[in-house]
């Protein structure tokens, strides 16, 4: 599980930057990201990240990381955008603010009379509380 300050655990963030930099060049990527090939390199040599670079490289997954090619939204994927939005709100309001997210989200798909898509629920599941 991933804290809830962070849109996704480290060592998936890690695992395909690592991917994307062998496919390219560390300064590629690190362009991508919008930061220096020497941070993204710390980053990438297992230090604890500043909470700037875990955010840039959260970004980069998002926009240019492994989940850009499926064609379907994952509930790993969907969360970590969810989470990416609420990050800059404090630790006691991104929990809340998540649950209301999710739960507007179970409603317009039960008021437009259409099947929750599964990432919906995997988000729902991931989070906690009651469905809609």
């Amino acid at each position: 599980m991933v804290s809830m300050n962070a849109a996704m655990a480290v060592p998936e963030l890690r695992q395909a930057l690592r991917h994307e930099v062998a496919s390219t060049s560390l300064h590629h990527v690190s362009r991508q990201a919008g930061m220096t090939a020497g941070a993204l390199q710390k980053f990438l040599d297992g230090g604890t990240p500043y909470v700037t670079t875990r955010r840039q490289v959260e970004r980069w997954y998002l926009l240019h990381g492994p989940g850009r090619h499926e064609t379907g939204l994952s509930g790993g994927s969907a969360l970590a955008i969810l989470r990416v939005l609420v990050q800059e709100l404090s630790a006691a309001r991104q929990r809340p603010t998540l649950e209301l997210l999710v739960k507007s989200l179970e409603d317009a798909y039960a008021t437009a009379d259409l099947p929750r898509p599964a990432w919906l629920g995997e988000v729902r599941g991931e989070i906690g509380g009651r469905a809609a």
